[in-house]
C-alpha cells in the first residue's frame, strides 16, 4: 500500500472538504481517498494498493489533480471574499 498525505492550511477547511468529496467518484480500483478537517487545516489521504508500476503514476496523478482542485477552490473563495 502506498499513501500520499496532503495538508492544506486554510481558515475554512470545511469548504475544501465539501468540494473535494464531490470529486471522489469513479476512483481507480484499489484506491481510497479520505479527508478530515482540523483547526484551519484539511488533511487529505490518498491510499492505493500498488500492483503494477503504472499504479504509482496513477496515485501521483490523482494527488496532482486534487492539489489543483484545492488551489482553484482557495483562489475562488478568496476572490469571492468567502
Amino acid at each position: 500500500m502506498v499513501s500520499i498525505k496532503i495538508e492544506v492550511d486554510y481558515e475554512k477547511p470545511e469548504e475544501i472538504t465539501k468540494s473535494i468529496e464531490v470529486d471522489n467518484v469513479d476512483v481507480p480500483e484499489g484506491m481510497k481517498i479520505s479527508s478530515r478537517e482540523e483547526i484551519n487545516k484539511v488533511v487529505i489521504l490518498i491510499e492505493m494498493d500498488v500492483k503494477q508500476p503504472k499504479d504509482l503514476m496513477t496515485i501521483k496523478n490523482t494527488a496532482d489533480e486534487i492539489m489543483r482542485h484545492v488551489e482553484a477552490i482557495i483562489r475562488t473563495m478568496r476572490g469571492l471574499n468567502i
